[in-house]
């Protein structure tokens, strides 16, 4: 059985004074501690790289060499920062990690910078906003960047490598009040900041656990603060029931700090059904004027159903652009919250919604186009691969399969007759076929095509221009 993973972000409701401060100073010692382990690998550079590597042999007897977070951890020093041991742990396993990644591009044959922390200090943006201000054309890019990593924070977020409510962080759920917390433990024993923790009654578990957590198991080295869920609760639907049933597993966490507020990133493994065996496909085709066509046909390319997902997100993007704009022409910032990827975001996932319940509905394998998207670094900014990363998570957890096909003449081969045809109209949106005189959208055209294309086998037929020919006489849904 295949596993997914999925991280849920919890705002802490509300947390004292007192709450912050603890957070507050686990956070800046973490960052410190951080930098420390950076630096000393950074003298260590050349033994990392040399003895960093995990060998073993595979199941065909060849010896494997590759940079891996433990194999790395094991020769990172055991920081000396005043914070609960658990969260030294976790930071050797945070860095390792990174550091992991780092060697792994320059075996690949990148030229990545190396891993750095980030400055706590108040006058650090300031200061990194007056050097790029002075900067020559010849440091611009080095500026430039060092001014991007500070103004993603001051303190970076703290991991926690694992749940337990006895060191680390895990969620804990309130049988008595239906109310749900986080407890984190971030400060070392005796730490002049630590306080019990207000527990009266044996009314709280584990949620994954259900173990009861006692009220005479006090420590002074934790927080408790409760998870801020919303008023249509999809968060304890999706994340919070699951792992209460089993249905998910909470693996590990990070604290993170974000104008002032508090979340809390869970990540969620989720236990996925073997995907069944198709009885129709449904293709996809990703446009411009709308994000997504799809044409439904059976096990012999008969069509069955053809229609578009018509949403907002274009004319959406296009308003936000022009407020940019109206911004920088009027000498006011924009930042990233004015890009608004997050009403994007779900958009797109309320489309993917749509297709995985049709594709139930009707027992079918969605089929997408490969658009060979070349993105550096797999750090994606366009919605047609977001909506296709969407698709293959989702469709790993409902057991739905999922395939890419070719996209070449999609658009442009009658899905009626099979001869080629052309697309007119502003942009190309309207298809045209001479030979059957079929006129529809193009991408409605595409995405009987793409469906189709699964079924589609390179050793049975000469060309695809004849596979695609070979339906002229398949009867099904009226296009015209």
């Amino acid at each position: 059985m295949t596993t997914q993973h999925l991280t849920a972000i919890f705002k802490l409701h509300n947390p004292s004074a007192h709450k912050r401060q603890v957070m507050n100073y686990a956070l800046e010692q973490y960052t410190l501690a951080y930098q420390d382990l950076l630096n000393w690998a950074k003298e260590h550079e050349a033994q990392i790289a040399q003895e960093g590597k995990y060998v073993y042999t595979n199941r065909k007897g060849e010896i494997i060499e590759k940079y891996t977070g433990k194999s790395i951890a094991k020769m990172l020093p055991r920081v000396n920062a005043a914070v609960h041991g658990s969260v030294k742990d976790s930071l050797i396993q945070d860095a390792a990690g990174n550091l992991a990644s780092y060697f792994a591009l320059i075996e690949a044959g990148e030229s990545p910078s190396f891993p750095t922390s980030r400055n706590p200090s108040p006058s650090a943006f300031p200061n990194a906003l007056d050097d790029f201000g002075l900067v020559g054309l010849e440091d611009y890019d080095y500026y430039k960047d060092r001014l991007t990593k500070v103004a993603r924070g001051s303190v970076r977020p703290l991991f926690f490598s694992r749940c337990d409510h006895t060191r680390n962080a895990c969620l804990l759920y309130d049988v008595r009040k239906d109310r749900y917390f986080a407890l984190m433990h971030l400060l070392p024993a005796k730490h002049t900041l630590g306080k019990p923790l207000p527990l009266t009654e044996d009314n709280l578990i584990r949620l994954d656990t259900g173990e009861v957590v006692q009220k005479s198991a006090q420590s002074k080295t934790a927080i408790l603060a409760p998870l801020e869920l919303g008023n249509n609760g999809w968060q304890i639907q999706k994340f919070l029931k699951p792992a209460m049933d089993a249905g998910g597993r909470i693996r590990t966490a990070h604290l993170v700090r974000d104008n002032g507020d508090y979340f809390l990133h869970v990540a969620f493994a989720f236990d996925c059904p073997p995907p069944y065996t198709p009885c129709a496909y449904l293709g996809i085709d990703r446009g411009v004027l709308f994000n997504a066509a799809y044409g439904l046909v059976n096990s012999k390319g008969v069509l069955i159903e053809l229609g578009h997902l018509d949403d907002d997100l274009r004319a959406l993007q296009i308003k936000h652009g022009r407020e940019r704009e109206h911004k920088q022409h009027s000498g006011k910032a924009v930042t990233k919250r004015h890009y608004r990827t997050k009403a994007y975001d779900n958009i797109l996932h309320s489309l993917v919604n749509v297709l995985i319940e049709k594709a139930l509905k009707h027992k079918a394998q969605i089929v997408l186009e490969d658009l060979n998207v070349q993105v550096k670094g797999n750090r994606v900014k366009s919605r047609f691969k977001t909506l296709e990363r969407f698709a293959e998570y989702r469709c790993k957890l409902e057991g739905v399969p999922l395939c890419s096909v070719f996209s070449a003449w999609s658009s442009y081969i009658c899905h009626r007759c099979g001869e080629k045809g052309e697309r007119r109209g502003y942009k190309g949106r309207e298809f045209f076929c001479p030979g059957c005189g079929l006129i529809c959208h193009s991408d409605d055209n595409a995405a009987v095509n793409i469906a189709r294309r699964a079924l589609y086998r390179k050793a049975d037929w000469k060309n695809h221009f004849e596979f695609h020919k070979s339906f002229a006489n398949v009867t099904g849904l009226d296009t015209e």
